[in-house]
């Protein structure tokens, strides 16, 4: 005979089910009554459920922390590029050189944006002093933004990509992309402060004497970032060692491929430049 978990009652030992409370029986002592193996169930759930929770919260808390290392690291290093443009370090993170590239060409794109708002608000005010009329709502947005964001990051990538290639072509040395973007990035570097700088004045811009003053202070300065630009994407053709065809020719090369592209990039951009002249004027 054997004793029922559940209610106590003796039974055979062959029977599956209690004759008094209807507990279904099972060999051994480790056996449970129903209720008791529910409630043991209700707790291994709940259990499960909190070791869940505290795992996504332990995740969470780890990617924030992976988060502003990250966010430091790539903070030094730009501090470091700008210091010592061509004291390159590779002690970052392979993404560097891009977010650096990402972040020019978006704040470029902002400024042209801005610019143009300015200039269209501006003659949009004399047209309307002059005439009582309006030229309309203001059409210069966020696909101005995009187009010029586009056009500059894609044509340094391309750019960069030219020199990376001149590199892999005529040396034996190997280098891998993203690291040589980093050192692009590090040269270059003195663009994103620039960049701020129009962005600044580009808030000012308009038909007015200071208006256009600043205007010219901004082309200037998007002409310094150009040169910046051109000394850093040449420079590790002047740092190859024992290439395979003279530095010189090499530099033509890389120089006119990168005015095909700077070219394209040009003609991408100048539907703008026509479209929003001809409202303005």
């Amino acid at each position: 005979m054997k004793k029922c978990p559940n209610c106590g009652s003796e039974v055979a030992e062959e029977a599956k089910f209690c004759t008094n409370c209807g507990n279904e029986l099972a060999t051994g002592d480790e056996v449970k009554p129903k209720a008791v193996a529910s409630e043991v169930q209700s707790e291994n759930a709940s259990e499960q459920a909190k070791e869940s929770a505290a795992k996504q919260e332990a995740g969470v808390s780890l990617d924030k922390e992976k988060l502003k290392a990250s966010s430091l690291s790539y903070w030094s290093w730009l501090v470091t590029a700008w210091k010592h443009p061509f004291k390159v370090k590779n002690e970052t993170s392979k993404w560097s050189g891009l977010i650096t590239l990402g972040l020019e060409g978006l704040i470029f794109g902002l400024s042209i944006m801005i610019i143009f708002r300015g200039y269209y608000n501006s003659a949009n005010s004399y047209y309307s002093q002059a005439f009582g009329g309006s030229f309309g709502d203001n059409p210069v947005g966020l696909g101005t933004l995009i187009t010029f964001f586009l056009a500059t990051f894609l044509s340094a990538l391309a750019t960069t990509g030219i020199g990376y290639g001149a590199r892999e072509l005529f040396t034996p040395n190997r280098t891998d992309f993203l690291d040589f973007v980093n050192g692009i990035a590090h040269r270059t570097s003195p663009i994103l402060l620039l960049n701020l700088i129009a962005l600044l004045f580009s808030f000012t811009v308009g038909f007015t004497t200071s208006g256009v003053l600043n205007t010219m202070l901004v082309l200037c300065l998007f002409s310094i970032t150009l040169a910046i630009w051109q000394f850093g994407i040449l420079a590790p053709i002047y740092e190859l060692e024992n290439p395979k065809l003279d530095r010189l020719y090499i530099l033509i090369i890389v120089t006119l491929l990168n005015g095909f592209v700077y070219g394209l990039a040009y003609m991408a951009v100048a539907a703008h430049y026509v479209s929003y002249l001809q409202q303005l004027f």
